[in-house]
Parts: structure tokens; sequence; C-alpha cells
């Protein structure tokens, strides 16, 4: 008697064994038989189809009926048998919670990883943005930001504060804060696409990419030391951006701008040397001075 091999590979893969699984299927077909007879549709041996009946029994998956003297087995039915599964895993699930409620406590392991693929970075940066409490902070190129605009929309529905730093002049979130800039020095000076993206000062995401299909590297980092210097240093940024965008020709604050941006210029790498850090970006790259 032949059984689908898949039907055999459905029973394994919710505890029983290879030889128990065909012992159901058989009495699924002809109930109400001695284990001899099982043996015989099978061709196994009779101990060890009686040591799979016994076993069956105590899964709840055969009953023992007496028929004068023989002992006659007859299957459960399908739904009853994966309801006392069910049950009975669902009561397992509970003591190992209750077993393991004491690891709870144990911190879980920080540090900084590397994202493989455009796959896997999206997937992370999805659920970064779902397991966000309280602020998200990103900057990216208009496509990317798109991408994300489902994500991003429901956090601030949840009341995540969401700020997005954009230099689309149309690109507008539902529930969201953007920052609209325009760089000083026309097109973005920086070759390539990016995505910087922080989450509760907590986690972070940062990817370039080579052409908008060309993932160059990511990673993401759950080290909150390092997280909490990334949250404040886009804030900032965002925040001095905004100010020098907002003040542009504003003469009442024109000594106080031309300090910060003299400061900000000063330890900026958009420098004509920024191409010797860079190597990856070969001669594509046509760095050029910050605008003072």
């Amino acid at each position: 008697m032949g059984f689908r091999e898949s039907a055999i590979t459905a029973l394994t893969e919710v505890g029983l064994n290879n030889l128990e699984a065909m012992v159901y299927l058989a009495l699924l077909r002809d109930p109400g038989v001695t284990g001899y007879r099982v043996g015989k549709i099978l061709g196994k041996p009779a101990p060890n189809v009686y040591t799979a009946l016994e076993s069956l029994m105590k899964k709840g998956a055969v009953i023992l009926n007496y028929v004068e003297k023989d002992k006659r087995y007859s299957p459960v039915p399908v739904d009853q048998f994966m309801q006392s599964m069910r049950t009975a895993l669902e009561q397992k699930t509970v003591c190992v919670e209750e077993e393991l409620k004491e690891y709870d406590s144990v911190p879980e392991e920080t540090g900084i990883y590397m994202l493989e693929n455009e796959e896997q970075l999206f997937e992370k940066i999805g659920k970064t943005i779902e397991a966000s409490s309280s602020t998200i902070l990103l900057t990216a190129d208009t496509e990317f930001i798109g991408r994300l605009r489902e994500n991003l929309s429901a956090a601030a529905k949840r009341g995540v504060k969401v700020l997005v730093l954009t230099f689309d002049r149309e690109l507008d979130i539902e529930g969201c804060q953007m920052l609209r800039l325009i760089p000083s020095c026309g097109d973005n000076a920086w070759p390539g696409h990016w995505i910087v993206l922080d989450v509760d000062g907590i986690q972070h995401v940062i990817a370039y990419f080579e052409a908008m299909d060309t993932l160059t590297h990511a990673i993401w980092c759950n080290d909150q030391y390092v997280s909490f210097w990334m949250h404040f240093g886009m804030l900032a940024d965002f925040i001095l951006m905004t100010f020098f965008h907002n003040t542009d020709k504003a003469e009442s604050v024109e000594l106080l701008r031309k300090e910060l941006s003299t400061l900000y210029c000063s330890y900026n790498h958009m420098s004509p040397n920024v191409k010797s850090l860079y190597t990856f970006f070969g001669e594509k790259y046509d760095p050029r001075p910050c605008d003072t």
C-alpha cells in the first residue's frame, strides 16, 4: 500500500516518526484491524508496528478495541487528532514560557551588523520602523523615502514623531514633519544614493547605493551608545541645515550665521581632499568645497 510522500511528511512535521505516519495512514484506509494486519499491509515487522501503535495511542492518534480475543486498532479522526496536537502544543508552550521566564532579563545582544542585499536592507528598515515608539529621523533619496511612505505614515499614526530631511520640494507624507532643503552647491555633492535612519535613538540603519539598484554597503546597529550619538548628530545637523536654509537672507542673524557656517565648514569633510578618503567613488566623484 503506497502513500503520498507529502502526507507522510506532513505527519512527521507534527511529531510522528516515519513508521508512525505510515501506520496512521494505513488505519485511515483500513480501520479496525489488528497490528499483525497493519504489518502485513505495510510490509513491516510486527514488533516494530506494535511499538508504533503503542506510541500513537499515547499521542492520541489511535484507539484500541477488543473484538473477542483480538486487539483491533482504529484511527482517531484527523480533525480530532489535530485538535489534541494543538492542545498539547499549547500546554508545552506554557510550560516552556514558565521554565524560561527567568532568562527574559538577559540583555539583548548589541552590535553593528552588515546587511548583505537590498531585500535584507528594506526588511530590516521595515522592522526597525515598526518597532519605533518615540522618534524617527530619516534622510534619504526621494525614491527611497517614497518606498518607505506607508511604514513612516503608520508609525506617525501610532504617535511616533517622524522627522524627514528631503531635497524634494513636493514630497509629503501624512503625519510626518518634512524639512525641505536645497543643497548649497546645486545638485547634491555626494555621488550615489543613500539612506540614513535613526529610530528612538537606540538603533539605526545606514546604506549607500552606487546606483539605485546597486547596494554598495549597509549596516544596522542596535548599540545604544553608538545610536545615541547618531541620533543627536542627525538631529543637530537637521536643525543646523534648517537654520542655514531659513536665514539665508536674514540680515539680523548674518553674523551668527557666518560664525556657525565657518565652524561647520571647518570640520566638514566636503573638501577637495574628500576623494582620497572615499576611494571607492573612483573617477565619478567630483568633490566641491563647502560654500562659505
